[in-house]
């Protein structure tokens, strides 16, 4: 008859060897699904191609516009300081200079329209902005939240030229741990659109997304351009 001792001598070893394996197991799978650190080079990467943000809005002659690197600066035009980046994505105004105290340090972004005139009919504006660590985005993340939950179901009318642009009333904000989410209704009659901004933040880059479409019940594909964003962050 085996020694009872020694028996539980072994037990106890495989039991503490499994605990350990699973350990390590669980720590590398921890490991491996944080989000690398965004290089600025980087960033254009990043961008959905015009053809796949296409097949979101069901649209196939989206014209893309170059790349830019510089933010829009529409202060002018809106001076609520809570209502202006959602208005607009990329805002000089709510982003502030760039490389200061922890601010953002590199953007890019790309619009694309169809047709490709200010009479569209479907339109997305895509950017990454950059930060130098995911601490800083984090910061701008949260600043976004509280301007936005400021600028639910608001009306906002701007005169441009001595012409007044489409009117623009927002909805209610849904926030998720990383994502801000508003729905937009633009003009009325023949000129309604539809629209959902989204502001993500992914590691230490920001994710500003607006898309803008005929009318239809939900939209939501700002989210769905967002979330291919994110995934090219993951790897």
């Amino acid at each position: 008859m085996p020694d009872r001792r020694l028996v539980a001598r072994v037990v106890t070893v495989v039991t503490c060897l499994v605990a350990v394996l699973a350990g390590c197991s669980t720590e590398k799978s921890a490991a491996t699904t944080a989000p690398r650190v965004v290089e600025d080079s980087d960033l254009v990467n990043l961008l959905v191609a015009a053809g796949d943000i296409g097949t979101v809005m069901g649209v196939s002659t989206l014209t893309p516009r170059p790349v830019t690197d510089v933010m829009n600066d529409d202060r002018h035009l809106l001076t609520n300081m809570n209502c202006l980046g959602v208005w607009q994505p990329d805002q000089a105004a709510i982003y502030g200079d760039r490389g200061t105290d922890g601010g953002w340090r590199a953007m890019r972004q790309q619009v694309l329209r169809e047709p490709d005139t200010d009479d569209w009919s479907t339109s997305v504006a895509q950017s990454v902005v950059s930060y130098p660590s995911a601490d800083a985005a984090r910061r701008f993340f949260e600043q976004s939240a509280e301007r936005w939950t400021n600028c639910t179901n608001h009306h906002v009318n701007i005169t441009l030229n001595d012409k007044p642009l489409p009117k623009w009333l927002s909805g209610d904000l849904s926030r998720t741990d990383n994502q801000l989410a508003m729905p937009i209704a633009r003009g009325d009659g023949a000129q309604s659109r539809v629209c959902q901004h989204v502001l993500t933040v992914r590691s230490n880059v920001v994710i500003d997304v607006e898309a803008c479409r005929p009318p239809i019940p939900v939209i939501t594909q700002a989210s769905a351009i967002s979330a291919k964003i994110e995934s090219a962050i993951a790897v």
